[in-house]
């Protein structure tokens, strides 16, 4: 399962421009706080070997990327209005930090308590960090995720609950976020401790038709430590004594500068270039990437061409070997009465490994 490569669905912002019209629809219930059901359907068939490397290939597979939120807002004071959020994952993605419950589950996406007003958005719970809002979109779409996203070192966080984020109002073409958290781990898994702690910022700036952006995030992971005890040796058949492991802190540390372009006749350009950096007291690991993509719309048609790469990491200065990564994506789609039917085809590669072509064929539709 390919967890993350759809993190924002519809196939990204290029299709919610031409297909605002979808917008969540209200229900009656009784009580006086306006209240939503909004969601996405997403079924797609994909293949991540189609040319069967090293007979690793499961074939075809359907992938239900499919998911449901409920949001209920009031206003509480004057200018200040009270959003209470939860919403689903994608039914086929797993919760590994979660203990490998199903995806689908209420709560696994974004799922919080806000305050908001003209004096910006203010929110308590489970949201993406700033970094991991940039890094996501658009900058991993078209299928540039296993690279861009949680391809490399990952020494970003990503969707994290124990968090608090604000993001600003819009200052002419400037607005900013910033957001503190807990989490002991980058995949949100709320597994918070003592010393567990991560902070964020990011800032965008819109004139004509360009978006600068940029965003620095650090943080601290505690693996805990292991006690000594035994562990049994089928050679000899006896409980051999395992050595205790002391307790590891990884310091973290991102960042991301990048643009977004509208260029005439439907064209559109964005790049970005990403460092990460994780850092304990055995080894000192770095790596850099970068994203590049081109896009097309001609009406309902559009096409996108992307390509991200993952540069060698280096650990303690040196370089460690077969540590790159790339992959270049393409992907033709079309909007039609809200529908979004898609074809997108990859090819992967990892070091000196052969590449890997992805093949993938869907439809989606948010209500």
């Amino acid at each position: 399962m390919e967890n993350k490569i759809f993190k924002r669905t519809l196939l990204g912002a290029s299709v919610a421009l031409l297909s605002t019209g979808v917008m969540a629809k209200e229900v009656g219930i009784n009580s006086d706080f306006n209240v939503d059901v909004y969601g996405v359907a997403a079924i797609s068939m994909v293949n991540y070997n189609t040319t069967d490397n090293n007979n690793n290939s499961k074939g075809f597979v359907v992938e239900n990327e499919s998911r449901i939120g409920f949001r209920a807002h009031k206003d509480m004071f004057e200018d200040v209005t009270i959003t209470m959020q939860i919403e689903s994952g994608y039914v086929d993605s797993t919760d590994w930090s979660h203990g490998g419950v199903s995806g689908g589950v209420l709560g696994f996406r974004d799922t919080f308590v806000g305050a908001s007003g003209s004096w910006g958005n203010l929110r308590v719970g489970r949201v993406l960090t700033p970094l991991y809002e940039i890094v996501d979109w658009p900058f991993s779409n078209p299928g540039l995720g296993s690279v861009f996203d949680w391809g490399g070192i990952n020494g970003h966080y990503d969707r994290q609950s124990n968090q608090v984020r604000y993001d600003s109002a819009k200052f002419g073409g400037f607005s900013f976020a910033a957001s503190v958290g807990r989490d002991d781990d980058n995949n949100g898994g709320g597994n918070a401790t003592r010393d567990a702690n991560f902070a964020g910022a990011s800032a965008k700036y819109s004139f004509e038709k360009i978006t600068l952006m940029g965003a620095v995030e650090s943080g601290t992971r505690v693996t805990p430590a292991v006690d000594a005890g035994f562990e049994f040796n089928p050679e000899t058949g006896a409980s051999d004594p395992v050595a205790a492991v002391a307790e590891i802190k990884d310091d973290t540390f991102a960042y991301i500068v990048g643009f977004e372009a509208s260029l005439p006749a439907g064209f559109g350009l964005a790049a970005a270039y990403k460092g990460e950096e994780l850092d304990n007291n055995i080894r000192k690991v770095t790596q850099d990437s970068y994203s590049i993509i081109g896009q097309y719309w001609n009406g309902p048609i559009g096409f996108k061409l992307g390509y991200a790469a993952n540069l060698e990491s280096e650990t303690n200065g040196s370089k460690d070997a077969n540590t790159d990564s790339n992959t270049i994506s393409g992907q033709l789609m079309a909007v039609h009465n809200g529908f979004v039917p898609y074809l997108r085809v990859a090819g992967r590669t990892v070091g000196d490994a052969d590449t890997d072509i992805v093949t993938r064929v869907g439809l989606e539709y948010g209500f």
